[in-house]
């Protein structure tokens, strides 16, 4: 079917078959995309699935779910800057890295 390192698009999107040999030494395989167009509504680079489906599942939501995603990407930015905002004023200096 695929190799490793095969670029394929789905919706326009690509996205990369990989095969690995895991720390155990079996061999592991997956998909992986990183493409900038499709994740910039929401807060990863990159992501991984095991099987093509999950993928285009994946990529299907990204697409057709643009306005939630932006949405819950400002709720995640808003909640952490309150969550910072909230500690310091009670003093509390620690940023969690």
């Amino acid at each position: 079917m695929y190799k490793s390192g095969d670029t394929i698009t789905y919706r326009d999107v690509p996205y990369e078959y990989k095969e690995w040999t895991t720390f155990s030494g079996k061999p592991a395989k997956g998909f992986h995309c990183d493409d900038k167009d499709l994740l910039q509504h929401v807060m990863t680079v990159s992501f991984s699935t095991i099987s093509e489906e999950e993928m285009h599942n994946r990529i299907d939501d990204y697409l057709d779910n643009v306005e939630h995603h932006k949405y819950m990407t400002k709720l995640r930015t808003e909640g952490a800057a309150e969550w910072y905002r909230q500690n310091r004023a009670n003093g509390n200096n620690w940023t969690g890295d």
